[in-house]
């Protein structure tokens, strides 16, 4: 009978103890889970080390070659959408170009590049809401090449012109052209699409001033005669 007593003692305790071990255990997180759920971990160690420098030296050639091939790929993509605008193919050239912004969407080039392809598709369409839908991609897409390079010459004229020969708002169009001639004060192409805008605006002084500019910087002898003559016709004269 003592026995019996004293082994369903011995059968409690250890039960007893088992439990307060599970107990335990749910309390104390796994140590793998330490750095996630925002406990001090254990520094690594010097195994621990070595073995992620082997990882590193096992799979780093591997990622170089992809990022690698990651770059060539947009660099041919960007290559393939200029021979299509080459061609005057501006709705593949555009889409090609969508497929290289995803892969790059840093590169200020590939969205000047879409804008253009975009500008084009819009000034060819007849239908006014398909015409609208490719001007407005055409100037978010410029403007997101400014954004992420500011002093781009390219993408801040193809803006300007875009305002003042397809949208018709020859007073947007001056801040870019301004942009680029506080860096260039000699820019001929922005210099015409100024003249133009001021004159759209009835700013006639203004445009008369941006041809005499030109015809005081050009080196070219029909850049000059051209201002000259528009010059003219603002000042009420012939050409």
């Amino acid at each position: 009978m003592a026995d019996r007593r004293v082994k369903k003692r011995v059968r409690f305790l250890s039960l007893v103890g088992l439990a307060t071990l599970l107990i335990a255990a749910c309390e104390r997180p796994d140590p793998r889970l330490e750095s996630m759920i925002g406990l001090e971990p254990a520094p690594p160690s010097r195994s621990r080390i070595e073995e992620l420098r082997d990882l590193i030296d096992e799979y780093g050639e591997v990622v170089g070659q992809k990022v690698d091939a990651g770059i060539r790929q947009a660099d041919a993509l960007k290559l393939l959408a200029q021979e299509y605008m080459r061609q005057q193919l501006y709705g593949q050239a555009f889409d090609v170009l969508q497929e290289a912004i995803i892969a790059q969407p840093e590169n200020h080039v590939l969205h000047y590049l879409a804008g253009a392809s975009a500008g084009v598709i819009g000034k060819s369409q007849s239908d006014l809401a398909l015409q609208e839908e490719f001007y407005g991609r055409a100037e978010r897409s410029y403007r997101r090449a400014i954004e992420i390079e500011p002093n781009y010459t390219d993408a801040l004229y193809g803006l300007a012109v875009l305002y003042a020969f397809e949208t018709n708002e020859p007073l947007n169009a001056i801040e870019p052209l301004e942009r680029i001639l506080d860096r260039n004060d000699a820019h001929i192409p922005s210099l015409f699409v100024l003249a133009r805008s001021h004159a759209a605006l009835g700013s006639l002084d203004e445009a008369v001033a941006a041809y005499d500019r030109i015809i005081e910087a050009s080196p070219d002898r029909e850049e000059r005669e051209r201002a000259e003559r528009n010059r003219t016709l603002l000042l009420g004269g012939t050409s």
